[in-house]
């Protein structure tokens, strides 16, 4: 008695010999308890001696309200659960039996701001497992790292509570300071390269005299195209219309009545002031628009029947290629993804090399072709690419929206554009049908031209025939010629500002009077059955070359994405950009983990210890769930949106020359994977060093990089669907909202008694923050009721692999989604724009009903 009296005041085991983190703690014996203490409710440190805690039921007989529940054994077992520590529990003296005690006022306060409690505020009562130590038994304590061993890469001294892992953060620095230096020895290598073809460059006439002549290129190049028919002289296209006429959807008339001819390798002038509709009537012809009246032939079978996609080049007046790449690259990946698959890439690499010779552009071939802000090469000789990429395809019909315009503002002699349209002539030579849209060209170009069209303003045909027949054909309208150039003389015709001969009405200058000439000379010039097109069998042929042209699909998809690889390569600031975005965002995750002081998380305890629990801390996981979503939300998302949203004019050119738009879209996809990879290493290398989740790394790394994954396909689709301008801005907002409603607030609970948890069922951070919830508490899963967990927010514990799997499957319907969105942009162009309009109203109610969400 005097011996267990004589602590009454003083003694404490467990503060008498304190714990210290890394060592054993072994506890003294207590001293031999008193015989008048034969009932539990003892050895509370408000006085030991005084019944002031009561007993735990341990076996169950008051816990339940039904009766017939069987009581669980007195038993160690059952008394002291696996994860507390109980050392004086002896089951054999109920005056041992675990009791609860009053708390002191620093344990109160730990315990209401969610914290545990220092020490046992008794000596019966008992201990969650402290931090830093593993409880194998009910009264042993060990220091950890036992039994969880320590990961490679990590930091574990004795006694630690959570591992500091900075395996990863190594790893990303050593892959950054690679990629740094491999960039600066590529930008030292190219100013090298510079420096020296600007200091030695060879004297032009040594320079050119390694060069092959004009008529060597030539023949080359009607070589190749000769070879990619493949003997086949059969194989041409020529197109016959009659009466076509295009309408805008708001009742304008573009072209009106166009009649005529186009054939075979014969070269075709476009010819009128701009706003006449020469743009839209190549469009009509290469069926990227339709027709809103008239018929049209090609090889006299219906368009639509043909396959001749493949076949068809078209340069638009704009120069649209990837800014990123050498000139080199730009054409030959037009060479190697549209000629035959059974070309080399020897012969690929010969003939394009050639088409770099008949333009001039051998030179340059290897410098970038540069934006606004980086430059490169000049406006002419953007020109100039702009026509290697579809000369580089041997198209059967290639259609050129002022080729000439721009290529001599280079400073090179003005002969370059005389040069391309001799080509383009050479080449007719073969059965290249060549068609071309001019304004003002110089009078020996325009003689080039076989054949004529002069459209007027509003659509009609001012004349339509041999281009060395167009002057006589006025003159004997009473039109002057007095000019140096023709063409410009033809121009001020259509305009209604021709010269006239004295003694011919001023009247006839008008254009209604040039037009209603026309139609009357083509009224009084009918032949019974002009057509020239050819027969049915020409159609077949057309079908046939076009079945062999193009790589294969697994081929372009290849193609497409070492495409990618090298322009990500060539921006490494954006993407190195991209990476520090994703370290800060993870560094921020990490602090504001550490700020929250304490472990983050604490729940009730197991049964019977509920009444020794602190306070709950389950909100704070559910916060963190939803602000990790939110951080990733802001790295990921612009950089998702540029992944196609930044070229949308070059894939919409690549579609309409035949590329295959499936393979396109999955060789980009696969290209960024890498990207994805080290951004979401990126975020987790500091957000789990500062952190220090309870969670394996390797399961926390794929979430974050599923999480990641996902968000790129959300910021796809929004690229597809809006304008560039807009894009950016609006995924980043829905891509927040999203990630937000992630179970937090509003709960699964509550949104699947309202009836919208399909809502957040649709985003993923819903699933990344169930899965690392239950991850991340899995530590306590001895001590903490899971249940009441599981129903605070309505998280399903347990099922992480199933998690995880669903967010997979989420990024690859979203890709899908963006696939969907893709197409339709690229097949319904015209009115891609009306939609994109409803869309954004369907979006902005959608984010307004989120926020709602929120506020209610």
């Amino acid at each position: 008695m005097a011996a267990f009296a004589s602590f009454n005041e003083t003694y404490n085991p467990f503060v008498n010999t304190p714990r210290v983190r890394g060592q054993n703690w072994t506890l003294p014996p207590l001293p031999q308890i008193p015989k008048q203490i034969a009932a539990p409710g003892y050895g509370c440190f408000q006085d030991v001696l005084g019944p002031y805690g009561y007993l735990l039921d341990f076996t169950g007989t008051g816990y339940n309200d039904n009766a017939s529940t069987v009581p669980l054994p007195v038993t160690t077992e059952n008394a002291c659960r696996p994860g507390f520590f109980c050392p004086y529990l002896n089951i054999e003296n109920n005056a041992t039996w675990p009791v609860v005690c009053p708390a002191n006022s620093g344990c109160f306060f730990k315990r209401e701001y969610g914290l545990h409690c220092t020490n046992p505020q008794g000596v019966f009562e008992p201990f969650a497992c402290p931090g830093g130590f593993y409880c194998p038994s009910y009264n042993e304590i060990i220091p950890c790292t036992t039994p969880t061993p320590c990961e490679f890469l990590s930091l574990c001294p004795i006694g630690t509570t959570v591992q500091q892992h900075y395996g990863i953060l190594l790893i990303c620095g050593l892959i950054d300071a690679l990629l740094i230096f491999a960039y600066f020895v590529q930008s030292s290598s190219r100013l090298r390269n510079f420096i020296k073809s600007r200091l030695y460059r060879k004297p032009v006439e040594k320079e050119e005299a390694g060069l092959l002549s004009r008529q060597e290129i030539r023949q080359k190049i009607s070589d190749g195209f000769n070879k990619m028919l493949q003997g086949r002289t059969d194989v041409k296209i020529a197109y016959e219309f009659e009466n076509l006429g295009h309408t805008l959807p708001d009742g304008r008339k573009i072209l009106r009545g166009i009649s005529g001819e186009i054939k075979s390798g014969k070269m075709t002038a476009i010819f009128g002031p701009s706003g006449a509709g020469k743009t839209t009537f190549m469009n009509m012809l290469m069926g990227k628009i339709g027709r809103s009246s008239g018929t049209l032939n090609v090889n006299g079978a219906i368009p639509e029947t043909l396959n001749a996609k493949k076949l068809i080049g078209y340069v638009p007046q704009d120069n649209i290629m990837i800014e990123e790449l050498t000139v080199y690259e730009n054409i030959w990946y037009s060479a190697r993804t549209r000629l035959p698959n059974s070309w080399s890439d020897k012969e690929v690499k010969d003939y394009v090399d050639v088409v770099l010779e008949a333009l001039n552009l051998t030179q340059i071939s290897h410098e970038r072709i540069g934006t606004t802000l980086e430059r490169g090469i000049s406006g002419g000789q953007r020109k100039r690419v702009n026509i290697g990429i579809e000369i580089a395809a041997a198209p059967l019909a290639v259609f050129l929206d002022e080729p000439t315009s721009g290529l001599a503002d280079d400073g090179l002699d003005s002969t370059i554009a005389m040069d391309v349209i001799e080509i383009l002539s050479e080449v007719s030579n073969l059965g290249m049908t060549v068609i071309c849209a001019i304004h003002q060209p110089r009078v020996e170009i325009f003689e080039l031209f076989d054949d004529v069209l002069m459209i007027c303003p509003g659509g009609f045909t001012a004349y339509f025939g041999p281009a060395n027949g167009a002057k006589p054909y006025f003159e004997d309208l009473g039109f002057l010629f007095n000019g140096t150039n023709n063409a410009d003389t033809l121009m001020d015709i259509m305009s209604g500002r021709g010269e006239l001969r004295p003694n011919v009405p001023a009247t006839q200058s008008n254009i209604a009077e040039v037009i209603a000439s026309w139609n009357l000379y083509v009224e009084n010039n009918k032949h019974g059955n002009a057509t020239t097109l050819g027969k049915e069998s020409a159609g077949i042929a057309l079908n046939e070359v076009a079945a062999y042209r193009g790589a294969a699909f697994w081929k372009q998809i290849l193609l497409a994405h070492n495409r990618s690889i090298t322009q990500q390569i060539r921006l490494f600031s954006a993407f190195f950009l991209e990476s520090f975005v994703g370290l800060v965002a993870g560094a921020v995750m990490g602090i504001s983990a550490n700020a929250a002081g304490g472990e983050l998380f604490s729940g009730f305890y197991i049964f019977p210890y509920v009444t020794l629990s602190p306070a709950p801390r389950y909100w704070i996981l559910g916060m963190y769930g939803m602000l990790t979503g939110i951080s990733i939300a802001v790295a990921a998302t612009p950089a998702g949106v540029k992944v196609f949203g930044e070229e949308k004019p070059v894939y919409i050119r690549e579609f309409e020359a035949g590329h295959n738009s499936l393979a396109y879209f999955l060789g980009k996809n696969l290209s960024i994977i890498y990207r994805i990879a080290l951004s979401s290493a990126h975020f987790v290398s500091l957000y789990y060093f500062l952190a220090q989740p309870p969670i394996p790394i390797g399961l926390q790394y794929l979430l974050i990089f599923l999480n990641f994954f996902g968000v790129y396909g959300l910021g796809m689709i929004i690229s597809m669907i809006l304008r560039r301008e807009n894009s950016t801005l609006v995924a980043v907002v829905f891509v927040l909202l999203l990630e937000a409603v992630c179970g937090f607030g509003p709960s699964l609970t509550d949104a699947t008694n309202d009836g919208y948890v399909i809502i957040l069922d649709m985003g993923l951070n819903r699933w990344m923050a169930e899965a690392q919830f239950g991850l991340w508490i899995e530590p306590y899963y001895q001590t903490i009721d899971f249940t009441l967990a599981s129903q605070s927010y309505g998280y399903k514990f347990g099922n992480t692999a199933k998690n995880m799997w669903i967010m997979f499957g989420l990024g690859i319907g979203y890709r899908i989604l963006a696939l969907l969105a893709f197409l339709w942009a690229i097949h319904i162009g015209n009115i891609t724009q009306r939609w994109a309009k409803i869309f954004f109203v369907c979006l902005l109610l959608f984010v307004l009903s989120l926020v709602l969400l929120f506020t209610v």
